[in-house]
């Protein structure tokens, strides 16, 4: 009984905005919802994807409460954006004085957020804390690092990402080896995951590809873009690929007049999770350049080429199912090559042991909270 008077009164923020962060904190929304009686959750959304498909339809489906507070920020550059975010969250946690604001990934949301709160003395936790690609001049890069030094509780979700934080100094006292949350989620809606959402593409299991491209490296460049678009107008010669377009790379895309490397191409609005989930997994391959996809490609068995130089999912490099591909000669022989190796690279899907943690992440992650908060 003292333990839950003590805890009784904490207030937990979670700050999402944009799409990976909206799916990848759910679990621990969920978690934190049923501790209502232990814990206060104050559920925050920057509105940094403003976009309905990109961002709203997400609570919807995912069975997300309505957030509590949206801050409206919007489009604008980097430093307009993480400028807006910083003085709109340090007025709301002002006023609401929550005891520990959760941020996830990479974001200007999530760098915002944490940078709001580490200046009012409110205690950060960091989850997906420690990736690195170890490549400045990524601004997911940059922001991670700075979340790093802002926060107190880091929620590593591989052992790489353990060894990261140590390499930067970060105390072995402040970091746990949790797992990543999205391993719940997948854990929750696998049964839902099934060939129907495929067929009315007109696909067959195992007979396309399926892409998605989006950050700022491959699509504000016009020679990047490009050349990746170049490669899929010769992939698809061979095999459908399906091709759910970003808003920003849409844009890029008439703003550079590429829409002609589009023909044969199946283009759709950005797709519902569930929906995107049985794509992936029914898909002979992925190409993408989103963490996130590469994760989820992993946890569902299919082989994935990540359209960059590095990643920050490692593991999967080293087990021999995802595969780094920067340029257009790359790109194409990489799916060439797992087309002739592919039974030998989804075999190594069977000896992949958690990869990215076992089930009830979130749970562990609440609990260290609750934990820490009785401690302060």
């Amino acid at each position: 009984m003292n333990e839950c008077r003590k805890t009784s009164s904490k207030k937990i923020a979670v700050v999402v905005g944009t799409r990976p962060e909206i799916i990848k904190m759910q679990p621990i929304v969920k978690e934190l919802e049923k501790r209502k009686t232990e814990l206060k959750l104050l559920f925050i959304h920057t509105k940094q994807h403003y976009d309905w498909n990109m961002s709203g339809a997400f609570l919807n489906e995912l069975l997300l409460p309505k957030p509590d507070i949206f801050l409206n920020v919007g489009p604008g550059s980097h430093g307009v954006q993480t400028a807006r975010i910083l003085a709109r969250c340090e007025k709301v946690f002002k006023k609401e004085k929550p005891d520990l604001i959760l941020v996830e990934g990479d974001t200007n949301s999530a760098l915002g957020s944490a940078l709001a709160a580490a200046k009012l003395g409110i205690t950060v936790g960091h989850v997906e804390a420690g990736c690195r690609v170890f490549d400045r001049k990524m601004p997911e890069e940059i922001n991670r690092v700075v979340i790093t030094d802002l926060s107190t509780l880091h929620f590593a979700p591989t052992k790489t990402c353990v060894q990261n934080l140590l390499r930067e100094g970060i105390s072995k006292k402040r970091i746990y080896l949790t797992g990543h949350p999205l391993v719940d989620l997948l854990h929750e809606v696998k049964s839902k995951i099934n060939q129907r959402f495929i067929t009315k593409f007109d696909l067959k299991p195992k007979e396309y590809y399926f892409v998605t491209l989006h950050r700022a490296e491959n699509v504000d460049s016009k020679i990047r873009l490009k050349e990746i678009l170049t490669a899929f107008s010769e992939l698809v010669k061979f095999m459908p690929i399906i091709f759910p377009i970003h808003p920003r790379t849409s844009k890029s895309i008439r703003k550079f007049r590429l829409e002609k490397y589009l023909k044969g191409i199946i283009i759709t609005e950005p797709l519902k999770y569930l929906e995107t989930l049985s794509l992936i997994k029914y898909a002979k391959l992925v190409l993408t350049d989103s963490g996130g996809v590469q994760q989820e490609a992993t946890l569902l068995g299919t082989p994935c080429v990540t359209l960059r130089g590095s990643t920050e999912w490692i593991e999967t490099v080293n087990y021999g199912v995802n595969f780094l591909a920067k340029s257009q000669e790359k790109i194409i022989s990489t799916c060439k090559w797992i087309e002739d190796k592919y039974d030998e690279i989804i075999s190594k899907f069977s000896s992949m042991h958690d990869i990215f943690g076992k089930p009830y992440v979130s749970k562990r992650i609440v609990d260290i909270i609750v934990e820490q908060l009785n401690n302060i």
